[in-house]
């Protein structure tokens, strides 16, 4: 039955017939109550509380829509910019991309930013993207790989090839009359440390050697450091006699050479006006970049070449082999039209026949020694100089493995072989003049250039383009570094290697060549563990500016991490009896072994100095061998003897170990242990009392309630202040507590570590004679080996308690109660 009135179209069966046109003026009439309300909803504010995209659903909503237009729908974007062109929020720019950002213009500038703080050396940009950074000596220099490298390290130095950048140590040059130098430098050093600057088998520019400088007339006190030096040859000298010298010093006793120069010649500043005393005349703004001194009184000067010549080092077998594939013998290519003039050019043309007969020798020698296996086949110390190719024309595409050439003849001992004959001009060379130096730098085709000259005439990519062969020659030095000269002491020519000197500018080029063929490149860390492995303290020599300087940094570094601890995370040195876990106290524990309980004021007299005569070495090693007494040979008081500790059993003691007396009851339980092969250790510290415990504890509680009724007191104050001004916005000054809380810190810091504790020598059961500087496992021994010093008195007294056999020492770790045995020999390579 179909149902009445239905409410649907007529056309398919109801009762409403639709219009065929519509009216617009009806049809407006009847839509403009509508237009008006939405009309006066948009013009009305004080009820509009939400933006554009705060008004979206909530399935377009969006939180970043309010930093991007785009991410609102079309409709809306026009009313979304004019809001917030209305609240005044600046418009956010994109920000560039990352390859706009990275170009070479805008690195430049962010690195030249970044100078200002440290020193970059010219292989800095290589090793930051490899090596852990740290900000040292004015420097940034190369901690550690970023790779596990230890074993690896220690794998380059015995079969392969490890290199170091030592450009960080600055070179002072010396110019003056050779009786005048030699007068002046006899007030530095000492013909009983060994070798000095004015030996004679360094005086002819032929070897480079190592010597350990002292203040002016201050020997055995007041070291300076070990500085490597290298003499002139005495054939590329004027025909006024004088002489040249250059000193590479380390940065941390770099300035005081500078000043003990000055003073000893009585230099004055030849580039500005200054006062007489030394520190006011070495004292240079930034503006003066080779800062010269010359002499009032004959013709003695003094430059610093500092940051301006590169030196690379380069220990391992296989850096023979390295060096002969980097460095190729530059021979002038014949006259064509690609022809070009260098600082070359002028330098043949000089002294032709002599250039001409100088690169003859120096070129035949290298022929002759550049496929020997290692470089400690050489004569100690050898200086070689050499002019050769650009080094960028002279690498592998891809790292490559450089290896000796074998030649059978050479190591036939059957059949007699001539020596290679070594020429008087082999150490000539054009590095030292200032001026070829400047050129060498100036001159330098870039990589940029160098890329355009290859990309326009090279066919074949990867063969050498014409104009490679006229780029200016490289002029370097070659420096033989002796290794291990004591079989007994280390493995023989471990260490040995070569330092290369290379002009600046080619610092780089030069490092990525020495790095494609093969070398490992090494930091900080490394190097300590190539001067443990090879018996030698390279920074923790008690006496030197070097060593005060590392110890005062790390003593730092210690105390920062130890503090940041919460109480109940540090550990209490107090009750394992340490006094000083971060730092070796040498004055204190001088002075308590040689009955000085108080320092002295006298210059001399308060000090110590290490060790370093070699007669008097040379007649412990007698004492050790029980040929001759200790007692006898008449130590001073305040000298330290410098030994290499072996751990007889298991334990690392680390650095800072304590170096103590044993006992008859220690040497017997030594021996228990041996006959039933047991590692325990010989003697256990009883665990101490901490006297300072409740005093901290009191401390802190009244320290934390002076802190409270400080706050409660600027609490009070605000209240008062808002009762006397209600509505306004009351401000009180930031509480003043930074004296109180630094005097707590100190005086906390004091309680947990004594910055000057009772006593050393007593300070636990087993006297105690020396520290530890160094200790690591050596890779090259198979033990746990350290470097330590010890009192005269003490080394005295150990050789009473130890009357037969090899003497031994009891050594402990600061964090442990455990004292275990070591034997000890002398450290005798410091020259």
């Amino acid at each position: 039955m179909d149902e009445p009135n239905k409410p649907y179209d007529a056309a398919i069966g109801g009762h409403i017939e639709l219009k065929h046109r519509v009216d617009p003026i009806a049809f407006s009439e009847e839509r403009k109550a509508e237009i008006c309300q939405m009309i006066q909803d948009m013009t009305i504010k004080t009820h509009q509380r939400k933006l554009v995209h705060q008004s979206m659903p909530l399935h377009m909503r969006r939180r970043a829509a309010t930093h991007s237009v785009r991410r609102l729908p079309r409709r809306f974007r026009a009313v979304h910019n004019a809001q917030f062109s209305k609240s005044g929020v600046p418009e956010k720019k994109k920000r560039p991309s990352r390859k706009f950002r990275r170009k070479a213009n805008y690195l430049q500038r962010e690195y030249e930013r970044r100078k200002r703080t440290s020193v970059w050396l010219e292989t800095h940009v290589w090793h930051a993207r490899r090596f852990h950074m740290v900000h040292r000596w004015g420097y940034k220099v190369a901690h550690r790989p970023c790779n596990k490298f230890y074993r690896a390290a220690y794998r380059a130095t015995a079969r392969h090839c490890l290199v170091h950048d030592l450009s960080y140590e600055g070179c002072i040059e010396i110019r003056g009359d050779e009786a005048t130098l030699k007068e002046g430098f006899r007030r530095m050093c000492s013909e009983k440390v060994g070798l000095t600057l004015v030996a004679k088998s360094f005086t002819a520019g032929n070897r480079a050697g190592f010597v350990w400088l002292y203040e002016d007339g201050a020997y055995p006190y007041r070291c300076l450091g070990r500085v490597r030096f290298l003499w002139r040859c005495a054939e590329d000298q004027t025909a006024d006699d004088r002489r040249t010298v250059w000193i590479f010093a380390h940065p941390t006793f770099y300035r005081k050479l500078v000043i003990q120069l000055v003073n000893i010649f009585k230099l004055t500043n030849a580039e500005r006006e200054t006062g007489s005393d030394p520190q006011d005349i070495t004292q240079n703004p930034f503006s003066i970049r080779f800062p010269r001194y010359t002499a009032t009184e004959g013709n003695v000067e003094v430059i610093e070449l500092k940051d301006t010549i590169n030196r690379f080092f380069l220990t391992g077998p296989l850096s023979q082999a390295i060096i002969s594939k980097v460095l190729k013998v530059y021979s002038k290519p014949e006259k064509d039209g690609h022809a070009t003039k260098n600082w070359f050019t002028k330098y043949s043309k000089k002294t032709k026949s002599e250039c001409k007969s100088i690169l003859e020798q120096q070129a035949t020698y290298w022929e002759a020694i550049k496929d020997l296996t290692s470089p400690g086949e050489l004569s100690p110390g050898e200086v070689l100089a050499l002019l050769v190719e650009d080094p960028r024309i002279n690498r592998p595409k891809k790292r490559t493995k450089a290896l000796p050439v074998k030649v059978p003849e050479r190591y036939n001992f059957t059949v007699e072989q001539e020596p290679a004959t070594r020429g008087p001009m082999c150490s000539i060379s054009p590095l030292w003049d200032e001026t070829i130096r400047n050129r060498v730098t100036s001159e330098m085709k870039t990589m940029h250039e160098l890329n355009q000259i290859r990309a326009a005439e090279t066919l074949v990519p990867g063969e050498r383009c014409v104009s490679e062969k006229w780029l200016q020659p490289v002029p370097v030095l070659l420096l033989q570094t002796p290794g291990s000269q004591d079989a007994n002491y280390k493995r023989l020519g471990y260490g040995s290697g070569w330092e290369l000197l290379v002009p600046a500018g080619y610092g780089l080029p030069m490092w990525h060549s020495l790095v494609l063929w093969g070398a490992k490149a090494a930091g900080q860390v490394e190097l300590d563990m190539l001067a443990l492995e090879s018996g030698q303290d390279r920074c923790g020599v008690p006496d030197t500016e070097l060593g005060r300087a590392e110890a005062d940094r790390i003593h730092a570094e210690a105390v920062r991490r130890y503090f940041n601890l919460p109480n109940n995370k540090r550990i209490n040195y107090t009750k394992l009896a340490i006094a000083s876990p971060f730092r070796c106290p040498w004055a204190q524990l001088v002075q308590e072994w040689g009955n000085n309980r108080f320092p002295s004021t006298n210059s001399s007299e308060g000090q110590f100095f290490v060790l370093r005569d070699q007669d008097v070495l040379g007649k412990l090693k007698h004492a050790f061998q029980r040929k001759v007494n200790v007692s006898s040979i008449g130590l001073a008081p305040n000298t330290l003897v410098p030994l290499l500790l072996t751990l007889k059993a298991r334990g690392n003691p680390g650095d800072n170990a304590l170096i103590c007396l044993p006992k008859r009851e220690d040497l017997r339980a030594n021996k228990v242990n041996r006959t039933v092969n047991r590692r325990d250790a010989v003697y256990t510290e009883p665990l101490r009392t901490d006297p300072n415990a409740q005093q901290r504890k009191t401390l802190r509680t009244e320290h934390l309630r002076t802190l409270k009724r400080l706050r409660s007191r600027r609490v009070r104050e605000k209240k008062r202040k808002q009762r006397a001004t209600p509505g306004a916005l009351v401000r009180i000054a930031k509480a003043s507590n930074r004296t109180l809380v630094e005097e707590q810190l100190r005086r906390m810091a004091d309680l947990w570590i004594p910055a000057r504790p009772d006593t050393v020598r007593n300070q636990c059961s087993r006297e105690c004679f020396g520290y530890v500087t160094q200790c690591s496992f050596s890779l090259s021994e198979g033990n746990v080996t350290g470097i330590g010093y010890v009192t005269a008195k003490g080394f005295e007294k150990l050789f009473k308690i130890c009357s037969k056999g090899t003497p031994k020492v009891l050594v402990r770790g600061i964090k442990s109660r455990n004292y275990r045995f070591a034997s000890i020999r002398l450290l005798t390579q410091w020259s």
